[in-house]
């Protein structure tokens, strides 16, 4: 990551991610059934708190359906497992990797926890850590990848909103399309206030003279972007949005 515009990385982060640190949930930590800590995140008092811990998958539904009301989830982690998965996970860290997939291997691995590492709603993959909300899978997302975008190319996705480029990420990809650069358009060198057509221009003048000749750009209005989002066929609600000009896709 480089050169990050934080008012455009917040934004993004804002439509792309959700973290369970954001999500209010109980938690109760236990050894063996016994358990050590119990809390709810937002300080709220816990109905029908557990004594012990004896059918987690069990325990953490029923304990949801009891404070459900403003809740997102619970979580009922047996401590040695607990500990156990985060040095799994550091000692399979590998510094030529991708770091997707050590990520996609870091969610997987709960799989392997499915009576120690509960979460309820679950799979606990799905709640823990930051959740993407593209509506896509990583493995969808690699189909998607190399099928619109070559080797030694960068592209701009970006959202317009208020007259101003909103929010953007920036990505190179290297001649085996993993991802070489992850940054943000520089507000700071690129005029983004504007209509949503000069604005693109801009953005695309300054991706190519700064990252790549080859590049692509895709940007949305923001209420386009969020069909986009929610849609089950994204690729023609990107041809509805180019056709009803609420996106812009430029390339070179």
């Amino acid at each position: 990551m480089e050169d990050i515009d934080k008012d455009q990385w917040a934004h993004a982060q804002d439509l792309l991610l959700e973290s369970s640190k954001e999500k209010t949930r109980i938690i109760v930590l236990h050894d063996n059934g016994v358990i050590r800590k119990i809390e709810r995140t937002d300080a709220k008092t816990i109905v029908n708190a557990p004594s012990l811990i004896s059918d987690a998958n069990a325990q953490a539904r029923t304990l949801y359906e009891a404070n459900r009301d403003g809740l997102d989830f619970v979580a009922i982690f047996e401590r040695h497992a607990f500990d156990e998965y985060f040095s799994r996970m550091q000692d399979s860290w590998l510094a030529d990797e991708p770091l997707d997939s050590f990520v996609s291997r870091q969610y997987k691995l709960l799989d392997e926890y499915p009576e120690t590492m509960v979460t309820y709603p679950g799979p606990a993959k799905h709640q823990m850590g930051l959740q993407f909300r593209l509506g896509v899978g990583r493995n969808e997302a690699i189909v998607l990848i190399n099928k619109w975008v070559a080797p030694n190319t960068s592209v701009l996705l970006g959202i317009y909103d208020q007259g101003a480029l909103w929010a953007s990420i920036v990505l190179s990809f290297d001649e085996t399309l993993n991802i070489s650069v992850l940054t943000t358009v520089d507000a700071e060198r690129v005029d983004i206030v504007g209509d949503m057509t000069s604005v693109a221009t801009n953005a695309m003048d300054w991706l190519t003279s700064t990252y790549s000749s080859r590049a692509t750009a895709l940007i949305w209005t923001r209420d386009a972007f969020e069909r986009f989002r929610h849609a089950d066929d994204k690729e023609s609600v990107v041809r509805k949005s180019l056709s009803d000009d609420t996106a812009i896709f430029l390339k070179c």
